[in-house]
């Protein structure tokens, strides 16, 4: 089994306590990105989970600067749950939850205002390929968080990403700069 399917299973198995577990850590690292880079336009939620970051952003009255909410993430059931998210809080004319890999998304060039991926990075086979293809689609900012104790949180830094703050466990950064990576 490769490491993606081992992946997707694990979410597969633990979603339905996701919020439970870990919505206080990830508000965290929200609270630090989006007081550097707010929502606004058409924004990509790559590895969306639960849909976390849109309660987030909701919670914030930062919804109505947004466009349009893509949610992409690699498990159906954390769809499942970000779908329920989306019918709540946004609706389907503005929202929408996709099924997709960030090392391979499915959107064109450069249509994106804002991309935000948390907690993504740490889990990708290839790091360059996923971070290539989240600056491929945005025309704006790029935001990752990554474990601060992994090694190649030290190539971007080296490569120019911008580091936005961090949290007890994570470092937040932009990464929109390091076009042609």
């Amino acid at each position: 089994m490769g490491r993606g399917a081992v992946i997707r299973e694990k979410y597969e198995s633990t979603c339905s306590g996701y919020d439970e577990l870990y919505r206080a850590e990830q508000y965290e690292k929200y609270f630090v990105a989006l007081k550097r880079v707010r929502p606004r336009g058409k924004v990509l939620d790559a590895g969306c989970g639960t849909g976390l970051l849109l309660e987030y952003i909701a919670s914030q009255g930062a919804l109505e600067a947004v466009d349009s909410y893509t949610c992409l993430d690699y498990s159906q059931c954390m769809l499942g749950i970000a779908r329920y998210r989306i019918g709540v809080l946004c609706g389907q004319d503005r929202c929408t939850a996709l099924e997709g890999n960030v090392e391979r998304l499915p959107f064109a060039d450069r249509v994106f205002d804002a991309v935000y991926s948390f907690t993504v990075l740490d889990l990708v086979d290839d790091l360059w390929s996923a971070v290539n293809e989240l600056i491929r689609v945005s025309r704006g900012p790029v935001v990752v968080s990554m474990l601060k104790k992994l090694p190649y949180k030290e190539e971007l830094l080296e490569a120019g990403a911008q580091i936005l703050g961090v949290t007890g466990k994570d470092v937040i950064m932009r990464v929109d700069m390091l076009r042609g990576v």
